[in-house]
């Protein structure tokens, strides 16, 4: 997710006794995932203890969610099983080193919320790469912090509104650490103010709301004002600046000139278009609860060399496939991290235990898709692409809905107890956003030699480019082009080369028509490297968006764990399945859920003074949003 402003959010103290987490975090459902895990790493042992029978569970997707559950599961006690329909375990986890660099390319997931900053235990990503990897968060270039300067392109450089310049400009917006930092341009900085006062209203309230016990009444109030909504809707709705403890905190209050500069570039920060259509929540909720602040990027993990097989050319699955080494490089690293090394309190990792002969409580299979799931009066059967069918009690199912939906058949769920209609529905009706990225390898840090600022947002095709750098001493990467939804659709015909060939062309007529130097210049301009997210198969896009009225459908997935997974045996994990923005905070989050509700309905126990029936929050299963609009009764 891109953000709008990165708007440092303050911190409550919460009860330390309970188990609330401090904001921000996410409004559905409250509960301090940091302090569960970070009680079984003080304890070596797991979050709870499997049954003595020691049930077999099937793992679908090796991504983070995946891994994740898995590696709970396993030093939880369950047989797991782990299926991959790709070549490589990481998932949307996806890092492509640079030659003889610190700095890599980060196809995927790029750029991720710490809730309070890195260290402060307030997320999961938080505990997974600070307490337990040791690993390196790096400030991502964001427009407007940018150290090497933020520029602006629109109409050819003559302004947003055709201010009639001399000459074709380059809006500078320079770095600055104050928040409210907006861009040097008489049109666009009012934009950017309504923005800002928006989510500095919003979070400056839900701040001193979010610990209430009543918070869960505040939330249906926000629901009921804003699920019936667009983001459109919310960028023309009238601002106010009193709150009156209904949930209403109005909107950005834009004219339409204004709405068209926030569509194409944003308030400086890149086009919002992409996000017009979906629903006011899913902006509501990862803005204002966290998914947009303190936003890193990781540039690997400290000691990589020493870490468990590091570079190891010759590992293989449990068929004997040949596995991707780990380089635990970039946030492609923290999957590395989950598979190869041991978790807290357990003997040995996943990747050891699905080659211990001597055992069968892990396996991994890559290249190896699943193409059923059947619930017998055994449990349910897994088969694979190939016809291999394996019985399990249980399987947590992680890849994005439109992959499972299109390769995945489910058969012999009851449609009143498994799998009811409006599961199902969600299913099918999933809006997965495209997207595309284009990367050069640099040849120099173009920004500290010359006049072209390290991120350029523009109303052009390439839309935004980004200057990476993770090391002083390297050159580092161009994302030359990354777009969404409409516009990265465009680029969909177009192989590789030419696409790369026109992405640079197109930064040169940029920076020559406003600054008099080409950046290619600066690049390897025969080495792009292009990722469609859209023709992916085993993703089927980049990540979930919902639209306005879905409450009920994004529930249905979100709840199901705690709703009907007794009965059917599966568990969903995975950002497909969750509400917010963000990719990998959900996943995790999504993940340990599912492994919570397991082994309650496994029958297992659970450790270091958790009980999930006292301490773990319920969805209310019965609140349906106002769908309606005020009547307006006129005289």
């Amino acid at each position: 997710m891109r953000p709008v402003v990165d708007i440092p959010i303050p911190r409550v103290p919460g009860d330390q006794n309970d188990w609330l987490p401090d904001y921000p975090n996410p409004p559905d459902l409250r509960f301090d995932y940091y302090r569960l895990l970070s009680l079984a790493q003080q304890n070596e042992n797991g979050i709870g203890t499997a049954p003595p029978s020691q049930p077999s569970v099937a793992v679908i997707g090796g991504g983070v969610a995946g891994m994740t559950a898995a590696r709970e599961l396993y030093r939880c006690g369950y047989k797991v099983v782990i299926y991959e329909a790709s070549n490589r375990i990481c998932g949307r986890h996806y890092t492509v080193p640079l030659s003889n660099q610190v700095s890599a390319m980060e196809l995927g997931a790029m750029r991720f919320p710490y809730f309070g900053g890195p260290g402060t235990g307030n997320c999961l990503f938080d505990y997974y790469l600070t307490a337990e990897a040791n690993a390196t968060p790096m400030p991502f270039p964001n427009p407007g912090s940018a150290p090497g300067n933020t520029g602006i392109f629109v109409n050819q450089g003559w302004g947003p509104e055709g201010e009639f310049y001399p000459n074709p400009q380059m809006i500078f917006w320079p770095s600055n650490a104050n928040p409210y930092n907006p861009p040097n341009d008489p049109y666009l900085a009012p934009v950017y103010k309504l923005v800002y006062t928006f989510i500095s209203f919003f979070s400056g309230i839900v701040t001193k709301l979010y610990p209430l016990s009543t918070w869960p009444q505040i939330w249906e109030q926000i629901a009921n004002n804003y699920e019936k909504m667009s983001f459109s809707d919310l960028v023309f709705t009238p601002a106010i600046s009193t709150y009156n403890n209904d949930g209403w905190f109005g909107g950005f209050g834009m004219s339409d000139a204004q709405s068209e500069l926030f569509y194409t570039i944003g308030a400086g920060d890149g086009s919002w278009g992409a996000f017009y259509e979906i629903g006011a929540m899913w902006f509501i909720r990862c803005v204002m609860f966290g998914f947009n602040s303190q936003l890193q990027s990781m540039l690997g993990i400290l000691n990589k060399t020493n870490l468990p097989y590091y570079n190891d050319q010759y590992l293989n699955d449990s068929s004997g496939q040949r596995l991707v080494a780990p380089l635990y490089e970039g946030i492609q690293s923290l999957t590395e991290w989950l598979f190869y090394q041991a978790a807290p309190g357990a003997s040995q990792s996943l990747f050891q235990a699905a080659n211990d002969v001597t055992s069968n409580d892990v396996s991994l299979f890559i290249n190896r898709p699943v193409a059923s799931i059947a619930k017998t009066a055994q449990g349910l059967t897994v088969t694979d692409i190939n016809g291999n069918a394996q019985n399990f009690q249980y399987a947590v199912v992680t890849p994005n809905l439109w992959a499972s939906q299109m390769s995945i058949a489910l058969s012999g769920f009851n449609i009143t107890n498994d799998l009811p209609l409006e599961v199902t529905t969600a299913r099918n009706e999933q809006h997965n956003i495209a997207s595309c990225k284009v990367f050069f390898p640099l040849t120099q840090t173009y920004w500290n030699v010359s006049k072209i600022p390290q991120v350029i947002i523009s109303d052009t095709f390439v839309q935004d480019a980004y200057g990476v750098q993770w090391n002083a001493n390297d050159a580092g990467a161009l994302l030359a082009s990354y777009t969404w939804e409409d516009d990265a659709i465009k680029l969909l015909p177009y192989n590789d080369a030419d696409l790369g060939n026109r992405v640079l062309a197109q930064l040169d007529q940029i920076t020559l028509s406003t600054l008099g130097v080409r950046i290619s210049t600066y690049v390897n301009a025969n080495d792009a490297t292009v990722i469609h997210w859209s023709d992916q198969p085993t993703y089927h896009g980049c990540a979930k968006l919902y639209r306005q009225r879905t409450w009920t459908q994004n529930y249905s997935l979100l709840a199901y764990n705690q709703q009907y997974s007794a009965s059917s045996g599966l568990y969903f994990a995975g950002e497909n399945y969750s509400v917010e923005g963000g990719w990998t905070e959900p996943a995790l989050r999504l993940a340990i859920d599912a492994v919570i509700n397991l082994i309650q309905n496994s029958k297992g126990s659970f450790n270091n003074g958790f009980n999930p029936v006292n301490d773990y929050p319920s969805y209310d299963f019965t609140f349906t949003p106002d769908y309606g609009y005020p009547v307006c009764n006129d005289t």
